[in-house]
């Protein structure tokens, strides 16, 4: 739950130091029920993410400045990064 939470506030981190992703209203929230279509303070979207999680298959923040990258790409980057900490 850790790594998850760490994950969360590192998200959040990356979406407030790009000045596009901040409206008057906060920053989209990409949990599963809001799907990056409201925003929100940064605590409301750390709380969202920590009762609902992300939306299925949102790796590439491209919502929140990130260069689009394809699913099966995004997946290979990550299984990388996990077999380079084993």
């Amino acid at each position: 739950m850790m790594d998850y939470c760490n994950g969360v506030q590192g998200f959040i981190n990356y979406a407030i130091s790009n000045p596009i992703n901040i409206n008057g209203d906060g920053i989209r929230c990409p949990c599963k029920r809001c799907k990056n279509k409201k925003n929100f303070d940064p605590d409301v979207v750390m709380m969202h993410h920590l009762q609902k999680i992300f939306m299925k298959e949102y790796m590439c923040w491209y919502a929140h400045g990130e260069l689009f990258v394809s699913h099966e790409t995004m997946l290979e980057r990550i299984l990388k990064n996990i077999n380079s900490k084993n």
